[in-house]
């Protein structure tokens, strides 16, 4: 279901000319999905009917906006961005954390989920930056669709780690 990303053997000179070119073949991805959603909407207050997220697995790159689960590193962002904007539950993104998580799971949390329009869109872009044992860490993008308003970006550090079988997040950074 969601790619495997291998990065041993990978030189950093190799490994930061690739990222550039995921990093702008991302942001194309997203600047045509707000033009889409742009376009779409009529009278550029309604929500777009088409939007659309489309999964994706391919080539060190993950895409989408669903459920995920706790078998890999992109599953478990999956997880988290759906329980935030779809679900709009801590206790939902609470899964997907580790124990001693950096992200508070409590009233900060749910503050900001409750600042979220509940009709807004997601669409979330993930791809491997390094990995060290049971850790990994990821460049992820959220693009984020409020009806009425231009597509706002996110883009963040997000650091997995594998406990007792399942992969958890348990840092996120901006930028």
């Amino acid at each position: 279901m969601y790619a495997q990303f291998d990065t041993t053997n990978v030189s950093s000179t190799a490994r930061s000319h690739r990222h550039r070119w995921i990093a702008a073949g991302v942001l194309a991805g997203l600047a045509a999905l707000a033009v889409v959603a742009v376009v779409t909407a009529p009278d550029g207050g309604a929500q777009p009917t088409g939007f659309a997220c489309e999964e994706t697995a391919e080539l060190d790159v993950v895409t989408g906006s669903g459920l995920g689960d706790t078998t890999s590193g992109p599953a478990a962002i999956l997880g988290f961005n759906h329980a935030y904007y779809v679900d709009r539950s801590v206790e939902h993104a609470r899964r997907f954390l580790t124990s001693d998580s950096a992200i508070t799971p409590g009233d900060r949390l749910q503050t900001g989920i409750d600042a979220v329009p509940a009709d807004t869109r997601h669409c979330v872009s993930i791809s491997p930056l390094n990995t060290s044992g049971e850790s990994a860490r990821w460049a992820v993008t959220v693009a984020e669709f409020r009806p009425g308003t231009e597509p706002w970006v996110a883009r963040q550090t997000v650091t997995t780690r594998t406990v007792d079988g399942a992969t958890l997040i348990s840092e996120i950074t901006l930028g």
